[in-house]
Order: C-alpha cells, then sequence, then structure tokens
C-alpha cells in the first residue's frame, strides 16, 4: 500500500515540504478492499476501535513524538482541530510513542494544547497497512465504510487560509 512506506521518505519529505502539502491534495480515489479495523488507545487507557467512526468520513494522522516533520507540523494541526470544534473530522494518532500518559505529557512539553491524545500499536498499524516500515506524518482519509481513499505522505499545511474549506469540501464530497 502506497500509504505507508520507509521511513527515509518520510524524513526526506518533511524536510522538502516546508508548508506541508495542501489539504486538497487528498482527492478520493477508488478504494482499498481493506477497512480500517485497528483499536486506539485513549489518554485514560481505553481502547477504542476505529469501526465506532463508520458512517462518517475522516482523516487519520499519523505522527510520533520522536519525528521532527511531526513535532513541527503539531501546532497548526492543534490550531486547525480548535478551530474547527468538536465535530472535527480529523483523529490524530501517535504512534511508537509510548503510553497515552507520555504522549500526553511530550504535548503538555512542547506547548500543544487541545490536541487529542490518542495511540496506535504499531504492530497494529503495521499489519493493516501491510508494510514493514512507516512514513510519518501521513494523513489518509477514509471514507464512510472505513476504506483508504488518499493519503499524502509528510506533513500537510493544516494553517493555509483554504484548510478547513477544503476539507469540508472533500468530505461533503463523500457523503454525497
Amino acid at each position: 500500500m502506497a500509504v505507508l512506506v520507509g521511513v527515509g521518505a518520510s524524513r526526506l519529505a518533511g524536510l522538502v515540504v516546508r508548508h506541508g502539502a495542501p489539504i486538497s491534495s487528498l482527492v478520493p480515489g477508488r478504494p482499498t478492499l481493506t477497512p480500517v479495523e485497528f483499536s486506539l488507545i485513549g489518554p485514560d487507557g481505553t481502547q477504542t476501535s476505529l469501526l465506532s467512526r463508520r458512517g462518517t468520513p475522516f482523516l487519520l494522522h499519523v505522527w510520533a513524538t520522536w519525528c521532527p516533520p511531526c513535532r513541527h507540523e503539531l501546532p497548526a494541526l492543534a490550531a486547525f482541530m480548535r478551530a474547527w470544534g468538536a465535530d472535527c473530522p480529523v483523529v490524530p494518532v501517535a504512534v511508537s510513542s509510548g503510553s497515552p500518559a507520555a504522549v500526553k505529557a511530550f504535548l503538555s512539553e512542547n506547548d500543544v494544547a487541545g490536541l487529542p491524545v490518542w495511540t496506535v500499536d504499531e504492530r497494529d498499524l503495521k499489519a493493516w497497512g501491510g508494510q514493514e516500515e512507516l512514513a510519518i506524518p501521513v494523513t489518509i482519509l477514509i471514507d464512510g465504510a472505513g476504506r483508504v481513499r488518499a493519503s499524502v505522505a509528510g506533513a500537510v499545511d493544516w494553517g493555509a487560509p483554504d484548510a478547513a474549506a477544503a476539507l469540508h469540501k472533500i468530505v461533503a464530497g463523500m457523503r454525497g
């Protein structure tokens, strides 16, 4: 699957794409055959399955505390999510970053306020993607049936003036 590629590529993408790819680059294509079915661990240690998001398109944004491009992108993502509000269709998920408590501490230490704390087991993510290595950050557009429709490896420009409008248009197009 093109979504998950070598770590070296993500480092290169993070260094080359300073402002990130526009959200509008998430153009829905043909759905994959394998729906997203893995579970996330929340800040209080409870698990939730991405199956619970069925029926509504969303973006799965995979990042890590040790990833420089991710660290650069997180403040803009948090601001984007705060501006959107409670029904923001972005699910940020930390991988290979320790427990939810460790991720929460990292966000606090780095003044990234308001970003939901979700983690995923790296093995589950790799098994779903069928890859040995992960390229992060990666943003994955998932349709209402839980299937991947598009992805962007590397940073996304969450702070672009048209970012919210672009995501509204993408999500609306997948509903209609």
